[in-house]
């Protein structure tokens, strides 16, 4: 188990989705991505909060996921040729950076104070 693994086993993180991933009447994520979904998924919710890359092995990739570092190998092509993702080479890892990556930025002090509002009404 490599460290990175360690340091993660039993936390559980969230990442956010964007709507429009799978909100379109034309399907053009779906068509491109088809079950590369699956490892654009695992790349959103492990990629660095504010620029969007992380460096993995595509073994680490493989053991996580359960798959063969093989089809990790053809699942990345597909999400490089179609855009959603560049690679550079690390030596033995890659740099993989999320194209179209949006930061999350806190919540403004009055959504904040409107959802809180909305949850007193509530009760």
């Amino acid at each position: 188990m490599n460290v990175l693994n360690k340091q993660n086993k039993g936390k559980t993180w969230w990442s956010p989705i964007w709507r429009g991933l799978v909100v379109d009447p034309k399907a053009r994520h779906y068509k491109q991505m088809k079950n590369a979904i699956w490892l654009f998924v695992y790349l959103l919710i492990y990629a660095n909060r504010k620029t969007g890359e992380l460096w993995r092995r595509h073994d680490t990739i493989a053991s996580d996921m359960g798959i063969h570092a093989r089809t990790v190998r053809r699942l990345q092509s597909r999400l490089l040729r179609h855009g959603y993702i560049t690679v550079t080479r690390a030596g033995r890892s890659h740099v993989i950076h999320i194209q179209k990556w949006k930061p999350l930025r806190p919540p403004s002090k009055q959504a904040k104070s409107g959802s809180e509002s909305g949850q007193l009404k509530a009760l």
